[in-house]
C-alpha cells in the first residue's frame, strides 16, 4: 500500500515529551523558555516547507519533528497532546489535516480523500470521492471499491482455507478464486463463471440473458432467456417456469416447501415450513385478495394494501388496517398500537415505544432493558435529541442536533463537543469527516479531565483553558499564555512581546530580546557576593 500523506512526525518517537499548549497542547516549559518567540525570519521556512508538502506530498519526508505547537491559521496550525503522545497539523484552513499517535495515523485532504491507519488493530483505510471510493486493509483481507466501476477483495494469508475467497470486478470484466482456490472469471454479458458469489456456489452464463446456470449444493437451475424459461433439478428440489404464465417448484427434506404461480403477479400459491409443526400456506389473487395462514397466525388483505386483518394466537395479538396507512389499531400481549395518519401514531412492543405527531414534525422513540434506557426525539426528522442512560453507571450520554445550526454531544463523564454550523443532514462519520469539517466556523471541546478548547474560523482564534494554564491565540498576530509562574504575550511572534518566568524577565522589541532578572527581597541580585 502506498503511504499517502506528509510525514511530519518521527516514526521512532516524539523526542522531548511535550506538555499542554498550542492549538490543543504545548511544548515543555524548558522549550518554551528557549524558543517561545520565533522570529519571522525563522517562521517563513516552516511555512514554505508546509506549502511545499501540501503541493508535493510524495516528496516530503517530514515537517520539523521537534517543532512545538504553533498557530499561523489559516495557513497552518500545529497541535500536540502529551497525554496521548499525539500531534496534529491543520493546513489551508479546514482543507488539510494530518495527525499521529502511538495507535493511529490519519491524513485528510477534504473533500477528496482521507487515509487512516490503526496500528493497534492493524487496519488501513482510504476513502476518496466519498462515498464512492474505499480501500480497507484488515487482518482478514483487503477490500477495494469504486462505485460503480471497480470492486475487489483479497483474503490475507492467515485466513482459513475455506474462507479464502477473492474477486475482482472491473465494470463488466471480473475474475477471482472460490473457497477451494479454483479460479473463475468472465466478461459480462458475453460469458463467464462465478464461484461462491451472490450466495450461490456457482453462476455460469453465456450471452446473458440467453443462457445461465446456477448451482446451490447439488441443485442446479438452468435459465433460458431469463426470466422467461427455467428448469430446476437435483438435491431434493425440482421445478420449472414459463414466465409469466405458469411455474412451480418443490423441495423435500429440510426446509421443505411447494410453490407455484400463474399469470404472475396475479396468482400464487405456496406451502412453506412443511418439515415443521407450523407449516404456512400463502394464497394471492393480486390485488383483490391475499391470505397467509398457519396453526398460530392468520392474515387477510383485501384490495392490497389498504384493508388488512392479522391475528397471532401465541401472543393473543390482533391488528387491523382500515385503510392502510391512515388508520391502524392493534393490541396483544405486551403490544398495542393506534394510528391516525398524519396526525397521530403510537406503537409499543415489549419495552420499545414509538410515537409521532403530525408526521414528520415530531417523532419519539423509547427503548429500555436491564442495562440501559434510550430516548430519541426528532423534529422534521433531521433534527434530533438523543439520550442514553446507563443504569449501572448512573450516567447519561446526550446528542443534540438542530440542523443546520449546531450539534452538541456529551458522554456523562465530562467530555463535551459542540460545533456550529452543522450542515450535514445525516450523522454519518464519513460524511462529517469529508464535508462537514469544511463548514465548522466555531468548535468547542472539553476532554473530561479539565481541558477546554475553543476554536473560531478553524483556529484563527484559539482559546485553551485547564488547570494552571490559560492560552489565547489569534493566528500569528497575537498570543497570550499564563501557566503557574509563567506569563507572556507577543504580537507578530515577537515584534513586541513580554515574558515573565519567576524572577526572570524578557522583552522583545522588533524581534530583539532584552533579558533581566528582578532583585531579591533583600535588594541583592541573584549571584551577588556577600556583603556586596
Amino acid at each position: 500500500m502506498i503511504r499517502f500523506g506528509v510525514k511530519f512526525f518521527r516514526r521512532g518517537g516524539f523526542g522531548e515529551k511535550p506538555t499542554l499548549m498550542g492549538s490543543e497542547l504545548r511544548t515543555p516549559n524548558s522549550e518554551l523558555k528557549k524558543n517561545r518567540a520565533l522570529s519571522l525570519s525563522g517562521y517563513f521556512p516552516v511555512l514554505f516547507l508546509l506549502l511545499s508538502c501540501l503541493l508535493f506530498p510524495a516528496g516530503c519526508a517530514h515537517l520539523a519533528p521537534g517543532l512545538g505547537p504553533e498557530n499561523a491559521a489559516p495557513f497552518f496550525h500545529i497541535q500536540t497532546d502529551p497525554e496521548k503522545q499525539s500531534r496534529r497539523l491543520d493546513g489551508a484552513g479546514p482543507f488539510y489535516s494530518q495527525s499521529e499517535s502511538p495507535e493511529e495515523r490519519e491524513w485528510t485532504f477534504r473533500p477528496f480523500f482521507s487515509f487512516r491507519e490503526n496500528l493497534k488493530e492493524q487496519t488501513e483505510e482510504l476513502e476518496y470521492l466519498y462515498p464512492l471510493g474505499r480501500y480497507r486493509k484488515t487482518p482478514e483481507g483487503t477490500l477495494h471499491r469504486l462505485i460503480p466501476f471497480y470492486s475487489s477483495f483479497k483474503p490475507s494469508r492467515e485466513m482459513a482455507e475455506e474462507d479464502k475467497k477473492e474477486n475482482v470486478d472491473l465494470f463488466l470484466l471480473f475474475w477471482g478464486k472460490g473457497k477451494t482456490g479454483e479460479p473463475y472469471g468472465g466478461l459480462f454479458p458475453f460469458g463467464g463463471l462465478f464461484r461462491d458469489r451472490f450466495a450461490r456456489d456457482e453462476i455460469q452464463f453465456v450471452l446473458w440473458p440467453l443462457y445461465s446456470r446456477i448451482r446451490e449444493g447439488e441443485t442446479e437451475t438452468y435459465h433460458f432467456l431469463w426470466p422467461f424459461f427455467s428448469l430446476t433439478s437435483g438435491g431434493m428440489r425440482s421445478g420449472f417456469r414459463i414466465w409469466p404464465f405458469y411455474g412451480q417448484e418443490k423441495q423435500e427434506g429440510i426446509g421443505a416447501y411447494r410453490k407455484m404461480f400463474f399469470l404472475w403477479p396475479i396468482g400464487a400459491y405456496q406451502q412453506r415450513y412443511l418439515d415443521t409443526d407450523t407449516p404456512k400456506t400463502y394464497f394471492y389473487l393480486f390485488p383483490l385478495y391475499l391470505s397467509e395462514h398457519s396453526p398460530t397466525e392468520n392474515k387477510k388483505i383485501f384490495l392490497w394494501p389498504f384493508f388488512n386483518f392479522y391475528t397471532e394466537k401465541n401472543f393473543d395479538y390482533f391488528q387491523v388496517d382500515f385503510p392502510w396507512p391512515f388508520i391502524q389499531y392493534a393490541r396483544g400481549e405486551n403490544a398495542k398500537a393506534f394510528k391516525l395518519m398524519p396526525f397521530f401514531s403510537y406503537r409499543r412492543v415489549d419495552q420499545r415505544e414509538r410515537l409521532f405527531l403530525l408526521w414528520p414534525i415530531f417523532y419519539q422513540e423509547k427503548d429500555e432493558d436491564e442495562e440501559r434506557e434510550e430516548i430519541l426525539h426528532r423534529f422534521l426528522y433531521i433534527n434530533k435529541f438523543h439520550r442514553v442512560y446507563y443504569k449501572k453507571e448512573d450516567r447519561w450520554e446526550r446528542v443534540s442536533k438542530l440542523w443546520p445550526f449546531f450539534r452538541h454531544a456529551e458522554d456523562g463523564r465530562g467530555m463535551v463537543h459542540f460545533y456550529t454550523p452543522a450542515l450535514m443532514p445525516a450523522d454519518w462519520e464519513g460524511l462529517e469527516r469529508h464535508y462537514g469539517m469544511l463548514f465548522r466556523i466555531y468548535e468547542y471541546y472539553q476532554d473530561g479531565k479539565g481541558k477546554e478548547v475553543s476554536k473560531f474560523l478553524w483556529g484563527l482564534y484559539y482559546h485553551q483553558k485547564q488547570k494552571d494554564l490559560n492560552r489565547i491565540e489569534v493566528s500569528f498576530l497575537f498570543d497570550y499564555l499564563k501557566e503557574k509562574e509563567t506569563v507572556q504575550f507577543s504580537f507578530l511572534k515577537g515584534l513586541l512581546g513580554y515574558q515573565r518566568d519567576g524572577p526572570k524577565r524578557r522583552m522583545r522589541i522588533f524581534y530583539f530580546p532584552i533579558s533581566w532578572e528582578e532583585m531579591e527581597e533583600t535588594g541583592k541580585s541573584p549571584g551577588s557576593p556577600p556583603g556586596g
